[in-house]
């Protein structure tokens, strides 16, 4: 059996999308946990609602604890199935991506399925689509972010109990937090490059948080990460010069990232990490900082 969990916070208007890529699994031992994270909308009642159109297949629950990790282990700790699916209320499988998955399991003996997605940005009706690959060498994509999502992947149920399955205080990456810990405790992770989930953004889902304190505690939250994930590859003697230098230019380029909007913190932190980055990354980084800042004060003054 796979248990399929969802964490709902106020998403009335689309859980339907991600419920109906779950009745269509081509794999069918499969129930359905819905976590209610306190929604403010209609979410509970139409998540009721479903229970009783499907009372053999979804259960419903509420979770007080605020945030999508603590809605998560919620479902975890009630699961019956030998694998989990987690799904964010937002996104969407495609028939087959289950059961394929549960195949690669088999055949590679793994603890954790990751899985490709397609990620698609939604602007007033003029979106894009970008897909977004996970990287076969899997400890370099645990440090640059391309091992896949929390609704692309495919999860051992006992795997994740093993390390307590999610932290409820992670700040960013919590994903790969969970995977970073996983593989500290010697799950097998394999990688499936089949597209075979849809990850919808909102307008307001993507954009950048201006609160400066909560961008440095998630900037540091994933430079913290690589950092240790550094330490584990050289405790195991694995940190080879690729990896390191990966490391070094995650954290440059997130860093960055950040610097237009706090150039002061940025320029602190590459003052204390001394990062082995190629002079040709530094040129093209800045000079994308530069056109980013000059787009945006032409925008201003127009």
């Amino acid at each position: 059996m796979v248990s399929v969990i969802i964490p709902c916070y106020n998403c009335e208007g689309f859980i339907d999308r991600a419920l109906q890529s779950v009745f269509a699994q081509t794999y069918k031992d499969l129930e359905v946990i819905l976590v209610d994270n306190m929604s403010t909308d209609n979410t509970w009642a139409k998540l009721n609602s479903y229970q009783i159109l499907h009372p053999e297949l979804i259960t419903v629950y509420q979770e007080p604890k605020k945030g999508a990790p603590a809605a998560r282990n919620n479902g975890l700790e009630k699961a019956r199935g030998e694998w989990i699916q987690f799904l964010d209320a937002d996104d969407e499988l495609l028939p087959e991506k289950i059961a394929h998955q549960l195949k690669v399991a088999a055949e590679q003996k793994a603890d954790v399925i990751a899985g490709d997605c397609v990620l698609k940005y939604h602007n007033n009706g003029d979106g894009y689509t970008i897909v977004r690959k996970a990287d076969k060498n899997i400890w370099r994509g645990l440090i640059g972010s391309q091992l896949g999502i929390t609704s692309s992947n495919l999860w051992r149920k006992d795997a994740l109990l093993a390390v307590n399955g999610w932290d409820e205080k992670a700040l960013s990456s919590q994903e790969y937090d969970l995977l970073f810990r996983l593989l500290k405790s010697k799950a097998t992770i394999a990688v499936d490059n089949s597209k075979n989930t849809y990850v919808h953004f909102a307008d307001n889902s993507v954009s950048k948080s201006t609160d400066q304190e909560k961008r440095q505690r998630i900037l540091n939250a994933r430079i913290d990460l690589r950092l240790k994930i550094k330490t584990e590859l050289n405790y195991r003697n694995l940190l080879t010069t690729e990896l390191r230098r990966a490391i070094d230019k995650y954290i440059y380029l997130e860093i960055m990232r950040n610097y237009n909007a706090m150039p002061a913190y940025a320029n602190g932190l590459l003052q204390q990490h001394k990062l082995d980055v190629s002079f040709v990354q530094v040129l093209q980084t800045r000079a994308k900082l530069f056109l980013k800042g000059l787009k945006k004060s032409i925008l201003q003054s127009a």
